[in-house]
């Protein structure tokens, strides 16, 4: 017996030296040593914020369709670091997926900015029809040479105005008040054409700028304006809508690069799944936001057609600077696609 089992050992190894391939023992399957796939998803929302909820969900169906092999963790309130941050870790492989604003991404890929052009979108449906549909690829042209790839186009809202000066309706209502921004000279150059004096500023640190005058004002979607309670450092919420801003969903190139296909392809379809959640509470939630901070004390404004055109007015000379950075031909694609 013992020498019938050893020429069968030897059999096997010489199979194994000639062909290259392992023999599998019965029953065990190919693959059944692969190791499960842990990644790190970070972004700077608290976790009551619809996108937060959104995260929670992509990463529950990713580990329920591959069966626990491959899990995201996830990193809210800037934990791994600013958007930039972020970013950067993306293209050095640190950090597995990022949400971001299509604002930061710019600095890496300029096109992207098209869809925070001050009034670009006449409505959510124009804006989903273009970030979902085929102007996604020249929008997002260029990531892959960053190191980074888009994988989804999730739900951050329409930006609106807060401040503690006054009540903005028009143009002349910003003038001279100090106003945090993104990191994005595109949102400074927006804010100067109003007489603002923009300031750059991380999201992690803009509560305590507000509450110690280092800013009169600040402009986030009304999720972000409500779960970070700004009404507690601010009297004044303007509809302005005066961009749209979604969450990017970035991956690491590099590490994409390391998942198995047909994990690629589960990750992308509950990216998507998580999307449309996301975007469903976002709209769900907006009116609540509103009457949020309503009950809070902050008085709201809502622009009037006319007070809108007064504001895009002042916008002509930020669409001209950009067609140099992003092209005159996206910029008009954008605009009247439908």
């Amino acid at each position: 017996m013992l020498k019938r089992i050893l020429k069968l050992a030897m059999v096997s190894l010489c199979l194994f030296l000639i062909t290259g391939i392992p023999l599998l023992a019965e029953g065990q399957k190919d693959g059944a040593d692969e190791k499960p796939i842990t990644l790190k998803l970070g972004h700077v929302a608290p976790e009551s914020e619809p996108y937060h909820l959104a995260a929670v969900k992509f990463a529950e169906l990713v580990e329920e369709r591959t069966d626990g092999m491959v899990k995201i963790n996830i990193f809210p309130n800037s934990q791994l670091g600013a958007q930039r941050d972020m970013i950067e870790g993306l293209q050095m492989g640190t950090v597995d997926i990022t949400l971001t604003t299509s604002a930061v991404l710019a600095n890496f890929v300029p096109t992207s900015q098209v869809i925070e052009l001050p009034f670009m979108f006449r409505s959510r449906d124009h804006v989903y029809s273009v970030v979902d549909g085929p102007l996604a690829k020249e929008i997002y042209k260029g990531a892959e040479d960053q190191g980074l790839k888009v994988i989804s186009t999730w739900e951050n809202g329409f930006r609106n105005i807060t401040n503690n000066v006054r009540p903005v309706s028009t143009p002349s209502d910003m003038d001279g008040i100090k106003i945090r921004v993104m990191e994005n000279q595109m949102y400074i150059d927006m804010f100067n054409a109003l007489g603002a004096n923009p300031v750059p500023i991380a999201r992690s640190e803009l509560f305590t700028a507000l509450q110690q005058g280092t800013v009169d004002a600040q402009e986030n979607p009304m999720g972000q304006i409500y779960s970070s309670r700004f009404y507690e450092v601010q009297d004044y919420v303007t509809l302005s809508r005066h961009t749209y801003s979604p969450e990017v969903v970035v991956f690491s190139l590099k590490n994409w690069n390391k998942i198995p296909s047909e994990y690629q392809s589960i990750i992308l379809k509950a990216a998507e799944e998580a999307r449309d959640y996301c975007r469903k509470m976002k709209i769900e939630k907006d009116d609540e936001f509103i009457e949020g901070v309503k009950k809070e004390g902050m008085q709201v404004t809502e622009l009037t057609p006319e007070q809108v055109s007064m504001f895009q007015d002042k916008m002509k000379p930020v669409w001209t600077k950009y067609y140099k950075v992003i092209g005159e031909d996206l910029i008009q694609k954008v605009y009247n696609y439908r």
